[in-house]
């Protein structure tokens, strides 16, 4: 295979599997796209989670053009789950840049790679050497959501009292945004050249209303419960994603409708954990299940009534729209990218941030009436985020900048000679 004639992608990842993040799914699916078209080889880096055996492999059509280059890392000190580069990654990490001789370089999730893990933006340097273009994608509001955190609530201050936030980017020839909000975002915390692009999506083939069976909850659901209304969390279990506030909720409902179920599906560190299973405990039907994965995932979905949200932090919503292609009403929050396209009444229900009684009533509204146009208007509406179209916004962009830079294969070729 003539890689010459390809151009070569670097993609600088915190967020690849065994991690089962939204982030770590949408890079892998990604990575995936970029090598099928001809045009593209795709290198990732990744985490090696302490070399954990449980990590994905190029499918064998694709040998050569997907490589996945695996770096020393430790877990995260604000976020233990999320792996980072170790400080000695940075000079692997550069090493392997020079073998493949990469035409663009996109790092995600910035702070990463720099706040406690390696102290520097790891392909930097390569990039300015080679006159390559170096971009950022903003993964994660990282900034806003610390402050749902103990002990790192001050770090949304000292992003904007020291800038820290707008040094690191400056040093990226451009930032991409999947949503407006993540810009506006991006832009308050003086983050210089920034461009949305609707890039993110999902493969929502696995997802479907067909899927409804009540004997997938039942694994969870006691004998009591088989008549429940069922409200369903999905999704990885931070602060910042405040079951907290729908676990709240859900008392205040259960006083009044009994008949109600609380399934919490999904895992994170221990102190978030367990500090949502001592709120639960007081509250009967709420089912912890730990993280669900492929088909289970996409049965136990489209088989609760509804689903909840409360996160005011998401700079996409994955699970959202997974759950608007199986067919089950959406109740979340009119924050973030999530309320540029959930519109309350039409394809969700949206309810204010941040609010345990606005919370309550928006659920207690959603079971109490007929969704079917709704449902409907959702799953058509889901469509929009395949993963083709957001790869495919990606690549256009990509191009757009190679374009820029079409005489940068052949400078970097000069320069090495």
């Amino acid at each position: 295979m003539d890689f010459s004639k390809m151009y070569t992608l670097a993609f600088l990842v915190t967020g690849f599997p065994p991690d089962v993040s939204g982030v770590s799914h949408f890079n892998w699916e990604r990575a995936l796209w970029f090598a099928r078209q001809e045009m593209y080889r795709v290198v990732v880096f990744a985490p090696d989670w302490q070399n954990a055996p449980d990590t994905p492999l190029a499918p064998l059509n694709l040998k050569g053009k997907l490589i996945i280059e695996r770096y020393p890392s430790k877990p995260w000190l604000p976020y233990k789950l999320t792996h980072v580069p170790k400080f000695s990654a940075a000079q692997e990490i550069r090493k392997k840049l020079a073998y493949y001789q990469p035409d663009l370089i996109i790092i995600t999730d910035v702070e990463r790679f720099f706040l406690l893990s390696t102290w520097q933006l790891p392909g930097r340097r390569y990039a300015r050497k080679y006159h390559i273009p170096y971009i950022a994608e903003y993964h994660t509001d990282l900034y806003n959501f610390s402050a749902a955190y103990p002990r790192w609530q001050w770090l949304r201050n000292a992003a904007r009292s020291s800038q820290l936030a707008s040094y690191l980017y400056r040093q990226i020839d451009t930032t991409v945004c999947a949503s407006t909000s993540a810009s506006k975002s991006c832009q308050e915390l003086g983050i210089p050249k920034v461009n949305t692009i609707p890039f993110l999506g999902i493969d929502i083939s696995t997802y479907s209303p067909s899927r409804r069976n009540r004997k997938w909850l039942e694994p969870w659901l006691s004998a009591k419960e088989k008549d429940n209304k069922v409200l369903l969390f999905l999704g990885r279990l931070g602060f910042e994603k405040r079951a907290d506030l729908l676990i709240e909720a859900f008392a205040k409902l259960k006083r009044q409708c009994p008949n109600y179920s609380l399934i919490i599906a999904g895992d994170g560190p221990d102190n978030v954990v367990n500090q949502l299973k001592r709120l639960a405990q007081q509250v009967p039907d709420i089912h912890f299940t730990g993280f669900l994965l492929g088909e289970t995932k996409a049965n136990v979905l489209a088989s609760c009534d509804v689903f909840c949200s409360p996160s005011p932090y998401e700079t996409f919503g994955r699970t959202i729209v997974e759950a608007m292609a199986s067919g089950i009403p959406v109740v979340t929050v009119n924050s973030g990218a999530v309320s540029e396209y959930i519109f309350d009444g039409v394809n969700g229900y949206l309810v204010p941030a941040n609010d345990v009684e606005g919370l309550a009533n928006g659920i207690h509204r959603v079971l109490s009436m007929n969704n079917t146009e709704v449902i409907q208007h959702a799953s058509r509406d889901a469509k929009q985020f395949s993963l083709d179209q957001g790869c495919q916004n990606l690549s256009n962009y990509y191009q757009k900048l190679l374009g820029v830079s079409k005489d940068y294969k052949n400078l970097k070729s000069l320069s090495r000679m």
